[in-house]
């Protein structure tokens, strides 16, 4: 089974790492699971002499934590807060608040606290897959709990799975009540690259230890014919054909709505399609390019050739192609309008 709905999809922006120039320093603290995600950034705030702010109070909103600066933060010299944030928080949305110039509070840091021994199965989840994959891949650091006993061979798959998605967050394991030394990414500029992006952009640079994870890249300038990507993607994300792909993401087009660019935004078994832009008329100078295919696939033991091979044929044949847009838009399209929901 597979699912697909719209969502927003992250904008690049300028690389950098940098201190925090003005206002108080904000370390946010994000994770799916609560008791650990609290515990870690209590100890953080109490190890740094930081105010902590629990989720509770950071659900208010940026003016609530603006108003605590205010009245806690510039009266009585405290140097920096600890937000912690609760499982529905959108990360795009805190760095945006904490990025701002007009910020009484800064983002120096956004940890992912996450427990491994619950990774994949919160990656099966429809329910939390989509969360737990945006707080990795906006994390500037992942706080990684190791489950005991330990194995390491699914310690290394996790990490390696967790590296790819993440390639530019600082990772260390959490032990013995340790915290991790301060990153300092400038928010104000970028959120860290996720995977994806550093391999659409051809800057991806797979880690010593993958633990079985691997990540590739298909392009093709031709639109998927809808009926054929539906079954692709069943055999893909449904039944598991090809490895476990575990996340994708890019810049689609299909066939039938041939003037309207698609993101492409799966995690685990949720597959999103939402539209971009809408292309030129034919006519107009679109190149051929515009209408195809640029996705990245992270996943465990992976077979990129068969995957590549099955997308490239869900793409439209010689004949198809030359038939133009006009018999494209009568083909049977089974995936959702742009602003419906549909789960398969």
């Amino acid at each position: 089974m597979f699912s697909i709905e719209g969502k927003r999809m992250r904008e690049s922006v300028t690389r950098g790492r940098g201190p925090v120039a003005d206002g108080i320093e904000a370390i946010a603290v994000v994770g799916l699971c609560a008791a650990e995600r609290r515990h870690y950034a209590m100890g953080l705030a109490r190890d740094r002499g930081y105010v902590f702010v629990p989720a509770e109070q950071t659900a208010q909103g940026i003016d609530a934590i603006d108003r605590l600066v205010d009245l806690v933060g510039m009266t009585s010299g405290v140097h920096g807060f600890v937000l912690e944030y609760g499982e529905g928080a959108d990360c795009a949305e805190i760095i945006g608040g904490l990025s701002v110039p007009e910020a009484r509070a800064l983002l120096a840091d956004l940890v992912c606290v996450l427990d491994l021994a619950c990774l994949h199965n919160d990656l099966d989840s429809e329910a939390r897959a989509g969360a737990l994959v945006a707080q990795i891949e906006f994390a500037s650091t992942l706080a990684l709990l190791v489950p005991e006993p330990v194995d390491p061979n699914e310690i290394e798959a996790a990490v390696g799975l967790i590296a790819h998605l993440a390639p530019e967050a600082n990772r260390f394991l959490l032990r013995d009540g340790a915290v991790h030394e301060p990153v300092c990414w400038r928010f104000g500029q970028r959120p860290p690259s996720a995977g994806w992006t550093a391999v659409l952009n051809s800057e991806f640079q797979p880690p010593a230890r993958p633990g079985g994870v691997r990540a590739c890249r298909f392009e093709q300038a031709r639109p998927f014919h809808p009926q054929r990507l539906q079954a692709v993607l069943g055999a893909a994300l449904g039944e598991g054909c090809w490895g476990r792909i575990v996340r994708s993401a890019g810049f689609a087009k299909l066939a039938s709505r041939p003037y309207v660019t698609a993101h492409w935004d799966q995690a685990g078994t949720l597959l999103t399609l939402s539209p971009l832009s809408v292309d030129p008329l034919p006519g107009g100078g679109a190149e051929l390019l515009a209408l195809g295919q640029d996705l990245a696939f992270i996943g465990v033991d992976l077979d990129e050739v068969g995957l590549c091979e099955a997308l490239d044929g869900a793409v439209l044949t010689d004949a198809e192609l030359l038939a133009g847009p006009m018999a494209w838009l009568e083909y049977h399209d089974e995936f959702p309008a742009w602003d419906a929901a549909h789960r398969g």
